[in-house]
């Protein structure tokens, strides 16, 4: 990569300190093993989909009401004011969800995308439309997250990933970082 001109986030685990329990969350949907949540809630019925989707919206704002900053968030936007790098948020989150963060920790994106605007992540839709919008191709973006379906989503996508992972004593493979703070190294590494 020579010439990055976007830079895409999650939300979820990457701006934020992961505080869902997914398990909890999984088993007040009725969510089966195997199956991702929001996945699931479109095989319902209008009334059940409807009573599952107001639990995880009640689950997710409870989540970015209580959301504290992963460590060196306020940095990191500081230094990308003097970038020439678009910016986007891309999250399988609800807007209203998404919008709290964003003005909650003071974040300036180019471009934020939730669950309302294409398919949810593992599916590529969020980061393609993304690409579309700046108007590059997928060569120039690096997509920044922290989980399973960042990842697929980015390689279906064919955007850079870069994996911020939690647990130091976890082996991941690709290109990982272990905080906020060595993102701007490895842009500017993936430039050389």
């Amino acid at each position: 990569m020579k010439n990055i001109k976007a830079v895409l986030f999650d939300m979820d685990g990457t701006l934020t300190v992961p505080n869902i329990d997914w398990q909890d969350l999984r088993a007040r949907v009725g969510v089966p093993v195997g199956i991702g949540i929001m996945e699931h809630i479109y095989t319902l019925s209008p009334e059940e989909a409807q009573r599952a989707d107001d639990i995880v919206r009640e689950i997710e704002m409870a989540s970015v009401l209580a959301a504290e900053p992963n460590s060196g968030l306020a940095e990191l936007f500081r230094q990308f004011e003097e970038s020439p790098w678009k910016l986007a948020l891309i999250t399988n989150n609800h807007r209203q969800a998404m919008d709290h963060v964003v003005a909650t920790f003071g974040l300036r994106f180019d471009l934020l995308l939730s669950r309302e605007d294409a398919l949810l992540k593992p599916a590529p839709d969020l980061l393609l439309l993304a690409l579309e919008r700046f108007d590059i191709t997928a060569a120039e973006a690096v997509f920044v997250g922290d989980g399973r379906y960042d990842r697929e989503a980015s390689a279906a996508a064919g955007v850079h990933y870069i994996h911020m992972e939690h647990d130091r004593s976890r082996p991941s493979a690709g290109d990982v970082i272990y905080g906020l703070a060595q993102l701007p190294a490895r842009l500017k590494a993936l430039q050389r």
